[in-house]
Protein backbone atom coordinates (compact mmCIF):
# COMPACT_ATOMS: atom_id res chain seq x y z
CA UNK A 1 0.00 0.00 0.00
CA UNK A 2 1.51 3.33 -1.09
CA UNK A 3 0.26 6.71 0.02
CA UNK A 4 1.49 9.68 -1.98
CA UNK A 5 0.78 13.37 -1.78
CA UNK A 6 1.69 15.16 -4.98
CA UNK A 7 2.63 18.81 -4.71
CA UNK A 8 4.44 21.35 -6.84
CA UNK A 9 6.92 22.21 -4.09
CA UNK A 10 9.87 20.70 -5.92
CA UNK A 11 9.04 22.89 -8.90
CA UNK A 12 8.70 25.94 -6.62
CA UNK A 13 12.00 25.24 -4.87
CA UNK A 14 13.74 24.67 -8.21
CA UNK A 15 12.45 28.05 -9.34
CA UNK A 16 13.72 29.67 -6.13
CA UNK A 17 17.19 28.15 -6.62
CA UNK A 18 17.19 29.15 -10.31
CA UNK A 19 16.23 32.73 -9.40
CA UNK A 20 18.98 32.86 -6.75
CA UNK A 21 21.62 31.64 -9.20
CA UNK A 22 20.37 34.00 -11.92
CA UNK A 23 20.58 36.89 -9.48
CA UNK A 24 24.11 35.84 -8.52
CA UNK A 25 25.18 35.74 -12.17
CA UNK A 26 23.61 39.14 -12.88
CA UNK A 27 25.15 40.71 -9.79
CA UNK A 28 28.59 39.27 -10.54
CA UNK A 29 28.54 40.67 -14.07
CA UNK A 30 28.09 44.20 -12.70
CA UNK A 31 29.98 44.02 -9.43
CA UNK A 32 33.61 43.89 -10.53
CA UNK A 33 35.70 41.62 -8.33
CA UNK A 34 33.81 42.08 -5.03
CA UNK A 35 32.46 38.52 -4.88
CA UNK A 36 33.36 35.13 -3.40
CA UNK A 37 32.06 31.60 -2.97
CA UNK A 38 31.98 29.96 0.48
CA UNK A 39 31.87 26.16 0.36
CA UNK A 40 31.18 24.19 3.59
CA UNK A 41 30.50 20.44 3.83
CA UNK A 42 29.30 19.62 7.34
CA UNK A 43 27.76 17.05 9.67
CA UNK A 44 24.78 17.86 11.88
CA UNK A 45 24.72 15.41 14.81
CA UNK A 46 21.04 15.96 15.45
CA UNK A 47 18.85 14.16 17.95
CA UNK A 48 15.12 13.75 17.28
CA UNK A 49 12.32 14.18 19.81
CA UNK A 50 8.56 14.28 19.21
CA UNK A 51 5.76 12.37 17.50
CA UNK A 52 5.26 11.10 13.96
CA UNK A 53 2.18 9.55 12.35
CA UNK A 54 2.71 7.49 9.19
CA UNK A 55 -0.34 6.48 7.20
CA UNK A 56 -2.60 4.10 9.13
CA UNK A 57 0.03 3.20 11.72
CA UNK A 58 -0.51 4.34 15.33
CA UNK A 59 1.41 7.50 16.35
CA UNK A 60 5.09 6.77 16.95
CA UNK A 61 6.97 8.40 19.81
CA UNK A 62 10.35 9.57 18.59
CA UNK A 63 13.20 9.88 21.07
CA UNK A 64 16.46 9.19 19.26
CA UNK A 65 19.90 10.49 20.12
CA UNK A 66 22.53 11.09 17.45
CA UNK A 67 24.11 7.79 18.49
CA UNK A 68 20.82 5.99 17.86
CA UNK A 69 20.54 7.54 14.41
CA UNK A 70 24.17 6.73 13.65
CA UNK A 71 23.49 3.05 14.35
CA UNK A 72 20.72 3.11 11.74
CA UNK A 73 22.43 5.37 9.21
CA UNK A 74 23.02 4.20 5.65
CA UNK A 75 24.15 7.50 4.14
CA UNK A 76 24.24 11.22 4.95
CA UNK A 77 25.48 14.30 3.12
CA UNK A 78 25.19 18.03 3.91
CA UNK A 79 26.62 20.92 1.89
CA UNK A 80 26.31 24.65 2.62
CA UNK A 81 27.24 26.98 -0.25
CA UNK A 82 27.19 30.78 -0.15
CA UNK A 83 27.58 33.13 -3.11
CA UNK A 84 28.58 36.56 -1.80
CA UNK A 85 28.20 39.55 -4.12
CA UNK A 86 28.81 42.97 -2.58
CA UNK A 87 26.19 43.34 0.20
CA UNK A 88 24.19 40.30 -0.92
CA UNK A 89 24.57 36.64 -0.03
CA UNK A 90 22.76 33.78 -1.79
CA UNK A 91 22.68 30.38 -0.06
CA UNK A 92 21.88 26.81 -1.10
CA UNK A 93 22.02 24.22 1.70
CA UNK A 94 20.87 20.63 0.96
CA UNK A 95 20.96 17.73 3.43
CA UNK A 96 20.19 14.12 2.53
CA UNK A 97 19.87 11.27 5.06
CA UNK A 98 19.04 7.58 4.48
CA UNK A 99 18.04 5.50 7.52
CA UNK A 100 17.10 1.86 8.09
CA UNK A 101 15.60 0.91 11.46
CA UNK A 102 13.28 -1.40 13.36
CA UNK A 103 10.09 -0.02 14.91
CA UNK A 104 7.88 -1.43 17.67
CA UNK A 105 4.11 -1.63 17.20
CA UNK A 106 1.25 -2.74 19.41
CA UNK A 107 0.93 -5.50 20.56
CA UNK A 108 4.30 -5.24 22.39
CA UNK A 109 5.88 -8.13 20.53
CA UNK A 110 5.09 -6.73 17.06
CA UNK A 111 7.87 -5.07 15.06
CA UNK A 112 8.58 -3.98 11.50
CA UNK A 113 11.45 -2.76 9.35
CA UNK A 114 11.41 0.87 8.20
CA UNK A 115 13.45 2.59 5.47
CA UNK A 116 13.48 6.40 5.47
CA UNK A 117 14.93 8.82 2.90
CA UNK A 118 14.96 12.44 4.13
CA UNK A 119 15.71 15.66 2.23
CA UNK A 120 16.09 19.03 3.96
CA UNK A 121 16.90 21.79 1.45
CA UNK A 122 17.20 25.50 2.21
CA UNK A 123 17.49 28.22 -0.43
CA UNK A 124 17.68 31.78 0.84
CA UNK A 125 19.11 35.24 0.31
CA UNK A 126 20.51 37.78 2.75
CA UNK A 127 21.32 41.48 2.65
CA UNK A 128 24.08 43.02 4.78
CA UNK A 129 22.67 45.83 6.91
CA UNK A 130 26.01 46.68 8.55
CA UNK A 131 29.27 44.98 9.51
CA UNK A 132 27.47 42.60 11.91
CA UNK A 133 23.87 42.08 10.77
CA UNK A 134 22.17 40.52 7.74
CA UNK A 135 18.45 40.26 7.03
CA UNK A 136 17.61 36.86 5.50
CA UNK A 137 14.62 35.21 3.84
CA UNK A 138 13.91 32.15 1.74
CA UNK A 139 12.41 28.67 1.53
CA UNK A 140 12.92 25.44 3.50
CA UNK A 141 11.83 22.27 1.68
CA UNK A 142 11.49 18.91 3.43
CA UNK A 143 10.74 15.51 1.96
CA UNK A 144 10.37 12.05 3.49
CA UNK A 145 9.98 8.77 1.61
CA UNK A 146 9.10 6.02 4.08
CA UNK A 147 8.53 2.31 3.49
CA UNK A 148 7.57 -0.16 6.22
CA UNK A 149 7.80 -3.93 5.68
CA UNK A 150 6.89 -6.91 7.86
CA UNK A 151 3.79 -5.38 9.44
CA UNK A 152 1.43 -7.74 11.31
CA UNK A 153 -1.41 -8.64 8.94
CA UNK A 154 -4.12 -8.03 10.07
CA UNK A 155 -4.67 -5.25 11.07
CA UNK A 156 -2.10 -3.69 8.73
CA UNK A 157 -1.09 -4.46 5.14
CA UNK A 158 2.19 -6.35 4.77
CA UNK A 159 3.88 -3.26 3.36
CA UNK A 160 3.15 0.42 3.78
CA UNK A 161 4.69 3.39 1.98
CA UNK A 162 4.35 7.12 2.50
CA UNK A 163 5.86 9.87 0.37
CA UNK A 164 5.43 13.36 1.77
CA UNK A 165 6.95 16.78 1.08
CA UNK A 166 6.32 20.28 2.35
CA UNK A 167 7.73 23.79 2.00
CA UNK A 168 7.91 26.71 4.42
CA UNK A 169 8.89 30.33 3.73
CA UNK A 170 10.93 32.01 6.44
CA UNK A 171 12.43 35.34 7.43
CA UNK A 172 15.15 35.97 9.98
CA UNK A 173 18.55 37.49 10.66
CA UNK A 174 22.19 36.51 10.90
CA UNK A 175 24.77 38.10 13.19
CA UNK A 176 28.54 37.78 12.87
CA UNK A 177 31.42 39.18 14.93
CA UNK A 178 35.17 38.69 15.29
CA UNK A 179 36.23 37.32 18.67
CA UNK A 180 39.97 37.49 17.96
CA UNK A 181 42.35 37.38 15.01
CA UNK A 182 41.68 33.65 14.65
CA UNK A 183 38.14 33.17 15.97
CA UNK A 184 34.77 34.56 14.85
CA UNK A 185 31.15 33.70 15.56
CA UNK A 186 27.93 33.50 13.55
CA UNK A 187 24.42 33.45 15.02
CA UNK A 188 21.31 32.79 12.90
CA UNK A 189 17.61 32.69 13.67
CA UNK A 190 14.53 32.39 11.46
CA UNK A 191 10.83 31.59 11.65
CA UNK A 192 8.36 30.41 9.01
CA UNK A 193 5.82 33.09 8.05
CA UNK A 194 4.03 31.09 5.34
CA UNK A 195 3.88 27.55 3.99
CA UNK A 196 2.60 24.14 5.00
CA UNK A 197 3.78 23.71 8.59
CA UNK A 198 1.80 24.82 11.62
CA UNK A 199 5.10 25.97 13.15
CA UNK A 200 8.68 25.91 11.91
CA UNK A 201 11.58 27.83 13.42
CA UNK A 202 15.33 27.43 13.52
CA UNK A 203 18.34 28.81 15.44
CA UNK A 204 22.05 28.11 15.20
CA UNK A 205 25.31 29.41 16.65
CA UNK A 206 28.84 28.80 15.36
CA UNK A 207 32.33 29.48 16.65
CA UNK A 208 34.73 29.32 13.73
CA UNK A 209 38.51 29.14 13.71
CA UNK A 210 40.34 30.67 10.73
CA UNK A 211 43.27 28.97 9.03
CA UNK A 212 44.77 31.59 6.76
CA UNK A 213 42.56 33.81 4.63
CA UNK A 214 40.43 31.17 2.94
CA UNK A 215 39.83 28.26 5.34
CA UNK A 216 37.99 27.81 8.63
CA UNK A 217 36.89 25.09 11.02
CA UNK A 218 33.20 25.39 12.00
CA UNK A 219 31.98 24.26 15.45
CA UNK A 220 28.38 24.97 16.36
CA UNK A 221 24.94 23.94 17.51
CA UNK A 222 21.59 23.95 15.67
CA UNK A 223 18.01 23.61 16.90
CA UNK A 224 14.98 23.27 14.61
CA UNK A 225 11.35 22.80 15.64
CA UNK A 226 8.79 21.66 13.06
CA UNK A 227 5.10 20.74 13.36
CA UNK A 228 3.68 19.64 10.00
CA UNK A 229 0.34 17.86 9.80
CA UNK A 230 -1.23 16.36 6.68
CA UNK A 231 -4.51 15.17 8.20
CA UNK A 232 -5.03 11.46 7.71
CA UNK A 233 -1.72 10.58 6.07
CA UNK A 234 1.25 12.02 7.87
CA UNK A 235 2.35 14.16 10.81
CA UNK A 236 5.85 15.32 11.76
CA UNK A 237 5.84 17.10 15.13
CA UNK A 238 9.54 16.83 15.92
CA UNK A 239 12.44 18.90 17.23
CA UNK A 240 15.93 18.31 15.85
CA UNK A 241 18.97 19.60 17.69
CA UNK A 242 22.62 18.84 18.13
CA UNK A 243 26.22 19.82 17.40
CA UNK A 244 27.45 20.76 13.93
CA UNK A 245 30.97 20.41 12.62
CA UNK A 246 32.15 21.54 9.21
CA UNK A 247 35.06 22.92 7.26
CA UNK A 248 34.97 26.00 5.01
CA UNK A 249 36.85 26.87 1.85
CA UNK A 250 36.56 30.40 0.41
CA UNK A 251 37.19 30.99 -3.30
Amino acid sequence: MKIEKKKNHRVILSMVIFCLLSTVATAQSSSGNDSKIIFTPYIWGNALSGTSTIGMLPPLDIDASFGDLLDNLNFALSLHTEFVVNDWVFVIDPTYVALEMDIELPPPDASAAMDVDIWLVEAWAGYRLNDSWEAIGGARYQSQDISVAGLPNPPFPDNLGVSENWTDWFIGARFSADLSDKWFMKLRGDVAVAGDSDTNWNVSIFFNRRFGDNKALNLGYRYMDNDYNDTGNFRWDVTQDGPVIGYTWIF
